[in-house]
């Protein structure tokens, strides 16, 4: 009976909190991220061909640019470990074997002490990035408002907002960006974008004001190679809209009228791609009046661009048909509704890139 209890406690240790989908995920989704990881870094040219001396050439590259990534102790580490395992096997000595294990096990050991301390300082990234966008929609008259921002790793570069202007203009800002790339970088240069339009949005009355301060502003801030794309839309007291997009996804429109999803697509390129000009001649914006049934829905390209395993992308037709079938729905519900979707379609492997909505629909 003893030993069936050991036993238990064993099989419960390793199997706790373990499920097909994490070891799927395994397999689909970290497996590659690791092979691409090292592949992106490698020093020497990939060898083409297939024949068994360019893949054992292959291997060979992988292998050093694994040991490049490790800190020189780490690298000696490791390397003193393989050796006295080789010794072990060529000789027959378990006590080099020994030694081996135990090397290994410490450089686990650092490796994992590493990981830990990175994942809490991201997690609390995490938290101060939460806290700067809104923790629920306003209460605006005439409005179901619903939004969510998920990020592809712990931090990252999407982000939305709302900004009511302290006036007697009862105007309200809706604001949702895309930060180029993914993670810490794309988080902080986030941060930094949220600052300024905080800053500027007060003394502008219009988005398309707003976008061409914030492109002057940000030619300052943004890294070389980066860019940001946005769409800035304001609930004007009679309930229109008015729209100004700067590169970013168009805004999806049902009308309840033509029981049809519309995209619209005011003129824009991103901020920081555009210059001599080029961003505040191109901006363009509308304005539209949307009817009671009406929905509006903005979104970042991470949510069209989740792939299944074939690698087929969820694109926005599937995104329009979740949208007209559920169009009777809150704006809570079509949100629900519109994530649960693409968590089956991607087959709950995680998202591989940021994702934001913002749901309005007209009562």
């Amino acid at each position: 009976m003893s030993r069936i209890n050991s036993f238990k406690k064993i099989y419960n240790f390793y199997s706790s909190g373990l499920n097909s989908k994490d070891i799927e995920k395994l397999i689909k989704k970290d497996v590659p991220e690791v092979y691409g990881f090292f592949k992106q870094r490698m020093r020497q040219p990939i060898s083409g061909g297939r024949s068994l001396s360019n893949r054992i050439s292959f291997i060979k590259d992988i292998f050093i640019e694994f040991l490049y990534q490790l800190a020189p102790v780490r690298r000696l580490l490791y390397s003193a470990a393989l050796i006295l395992f080789l010794l072990a096997f060529l000789g027959s000595n378990w006590n080099y074997a020994i030694f081996a294990f135990l090397l290994l096990n410490l450089l686990i050991a650092f490796e994992l002490a590493d990981k830990i301390t990175v994942k809490d300082e991201l997690s609390v990234a995490r938290e101060i990035q939460n806290s700067l966008m809104p923790k629920a929609p306003p209460v605006i008259p005439n409005f179901d408002i619903s939004c969510i921002s998920e990020a592809a790793h712990v931090v990252g570069g999407d982000f939305y907002d709302f900004i009511k202007l302290n006036s007697s203009i009862n105007k309200t800002f809706i604001i949702i960006g895309d930060i180029s790339g993914k993670g810490m970088g794309a988080a902080i240069q986030m941060v930094q974008v949220q600052t300024i339009l905080h800053n500027i949005i007060g003394s502008k009355e219009s988005p398309k004001e707003i976008l061409i301060d914030l492109n002057k502003h940000l030619e300052k801030v943004l890294q070389r190679g980066s860019f940001l794309t946005s769409s800035i839309a304001s609930i004007e007291p009679d309930c229109t809209l008015r729209i100004s997009r700067a590169g970013h996804m168009p805004l999806i429109h049902y009308s309840k009228e033509k029981n049809e999803c519309f995209n619209i697509i005011p003129k824009g390129v991103g901020i920081g791609i555009g210059s001599n000009g080029l961003f505040d001649t191109t901006l363009e914006e509308v304005t539209i009046a949307p009817k009671s049934g009406d929905v509006l829905l903005f979104y970042t390209d991470g949510v069209t661009e989740v792939r299944n395993k074939f690698y087929d992308e969820f694109g926005d037709n599937n995104l329009k048909y979740i949208l007209c079938k559920n169009v009777l729905k809150s704006a809570k519900e079509i949100q629900e509704e519109i994530i649960k979707t693409i968590d089956r379609f991607s087959e709950y492997s995680g998202y591989q890139d940021d994702l934001t909505l913002i749901i309005l629909k007209a009562l």
